[in-house]
């Protein structure tokens, strides 16, 4: 090994978990060199199958024809109106609609501690219980109380897909390619938006919901057989259990053994023990992070997963069917196909905007570009130009999708080091999903009292997130997650003061991008403020 890995500054002390060996300095240009095996993208491919589930849940009773207030409050109920329950009133449909964010909210919170426990790739595993279950639930019934019950359980298996991929892609990727395949998350759940929107055009009738209900139990049978042949656990993992030859083992198989120690290398140095609070272990993770060390990281966490929720998106994916029947779209499905379809192709351009500009820049970005359409789309609303609103919200769409959408996760993962990421990721998501529940529930009874002006608040929130984004959020493009922490918040640990954690997270946040191995040369020496 040569001489200067031992002497490096930066990189000095990357222990193993057992102590043993010191894996080799970091090298950028090598690091750029690694091809990953089919294995790696196998794996992520198959896992992608889960939050695919999530996109679907989300739209499919985005339909008017089966729940139109008017429709469903007349009796006798016409034929071939309301057609799931018929005669259900507005708040039974909005519980029904919403225990499914309800149930995502209870996966998220728990999925961080089981994945710390079980490994992100067994907890997968368990999840496909939940999305059978939920679906087998929701297609055979005829009571719309049992439906929510199907959908909160649908729910759990959707919080805990989405709350385990941004760590077990993050985990699997290596640093040159975190923000390339951590797009495949948002991705997956964009497509599994827009399939519903597909199949309304042939599942308007009374039994077509069920088919829709239950297809969730098909995506969970596939990653049941796919999975063991071609999904590994994450070697992050197994390397903060100590169990380093398996991780070893797993390397060679995403890598090639020529490329072990180098994974190591990047690896490790995210496991590295904080001289300051020894090894963290599975009891003590949840009080690490309440610590100072990583009090403005989480707090950064739950403004990014607010900022998300709140903007308004959800009301779209969830109502837009209404919102164009409202407009005088003769057709709200063909508006909520535009949308939907519109939705998938910004993610597949954010990694390399991303890598051009940098995270935090796309992030303020795609905030002030959705305040500057929901003003459009108000207007377009008070001068009744139907087109006109599907054009802005198409664009409103489209600011979320290429910004937003994905960087929430990327960012998020960025901010801690592996041995409380799974945890601190939980917790964004949790928060996130609390958010998408308040506006699922809220947004029916908003646009009843505010009518034309319905997407007034979310200007005023937009507006809001932007100043505190701003302020707050670092850049983490290409930067390693141990040292953007660290580097941030290492002196937080000798101050009791908000205030003082609050200006060392300001002052500091360049330094994860001048000085960590692997950031791009673009952004170099370049304060964020």
């Amino acid at each position: 090994m040569p001489s200067e890995a031992l002497t490096d500054p930066v990189y000095s002390g990357a222990t193993t978990p057992k102590g043993a060996d010191i894996a080799p300095a970091y090298d950028e240009v090598a690091e750029r060199n690694v091809k990953p095996n089919w294995i790696l993208y196998s794996s992520l491919l198959v896992a992608l199958l889960q939050p695919f589930q999530s996109g679907w849940s989300s739209s499919q009773t985005n339909l008017s024809q089966y729940s139109d207030t008017d429709e469903c409050n007349a009796r006798p109920v016409a034929e071939d109106t309301c057609l799931m329950f018929p005669g259900h009133s507005k708040l039974e449909w909005t519980f029904a609609v919403n225990a499914w964010i309800f149930g995502g909210m209870i996966g998220s919170l728990f999925c961080g501690h089981f994945s710390d426990l079980w490994g992100r790739r067994k907890l997968l595993f368990v999840n496909c219980i939940f999305m059978i279950a939920g679906a087998a639930i929701q297609t055979p019934v005829s009571n719309v109380w049992a439906f929510a019950v199907g959908r909160m359980i649908s729910g759990i298996a959707s919080g805990t897909a989405t709350g385990t991929l941004g760590a077990y892609t993050n985990e699997l990727s290596p640093p040159h390619l975190r923000n390339m395949l951590g797009m495949g998350l948002q991705i997956s759940v964009t497509i599994g938006i827009l399939f519903p929107a597909i199949c309304f055009f042939f599942a308007n009738t009374s039994s077509g919901w069920r088919y829709l209900a239950g297809f969730p139990a098909i995506l969970a049978v596939l990653f049941l057989l796919l999975a063991p042949s071609m999904c590994v656990e994450s070697p992050a993992w197994l390397l903060m259990k100590g169990r380093r030859e398996e991780a070893k083992q797993v390397i060679t198989r995403l890598y090639g053994e020529e490329n072990v120690y180098l994974a190591l290398s990047w690896l490790e140095s995210s496991n590295k023990p904080d001289p300051e609070q020894g090894l963290i272990n599975d009891t003590a993770q949840t009080e690490s992070l309440f610590s100072p060390k990583y009090r403005l990281p989480l707090a950064c966490a739950v403004l990014l997963s607010c900022t998300q929720q709140l903007s308004g998106i959800n009301a779209v994916f969830y109502y837009s069917n209404s919102i164009f029947e409202d407009a005088g779209i003769s057709d709200p499905r063909v508006g909520t196909l535009i949308i939907d379809f519109v939705n998938i192709w910004p993610a597949f351009s954010t990694g390399f905007l991303a890598k051009r500009f940098g995270n935090r820049n796309l992030i303020l970005w795609g905030i002030a570009g959705m305040f500057v359409m929901a003003v459009l789309m108000t207007v377009a609303f008070l001068v009744d130009v139907a087109a006109l609103s599907v054009v802005f919200m198409a664009f409103y769409v489209i600011a979320f999708g290429a910004t937003l959408g994905p960087l929430v996760w990327v960012i998020t993962a960025d901010l801690f080091p592996d041995s409380v990421r799974a945890t601190a990721t939980s917790i964004g998501i949790g928060v996130n999903w609390l958010c998408n529940l308040i506006v699922g529930v809220a947004y029916p009874y908003i646009a009843d009292a505010f009518d034309d002006y319905s997407y007034v608040p979310f200007v005023v929130l937009l507006a809001i997130f932007y100043v505190l984004s701003l302020k707050l959020v670092p850049e983490s493009t290409a930067s390693r997650p141990r040292r953007c922490s660290e580097s941030s918040s290492s002196n937080a640990l000798r101050s009791n003061k908000v205030t003082s954690d609050a200006k060392m997270w300001r002052t500091q946040r360049w330094r994860c991008i001048s000085t960590t191995p692997g950031s791009s040369s673009r952004h170099r020496g370049v304060p964020t403020l």
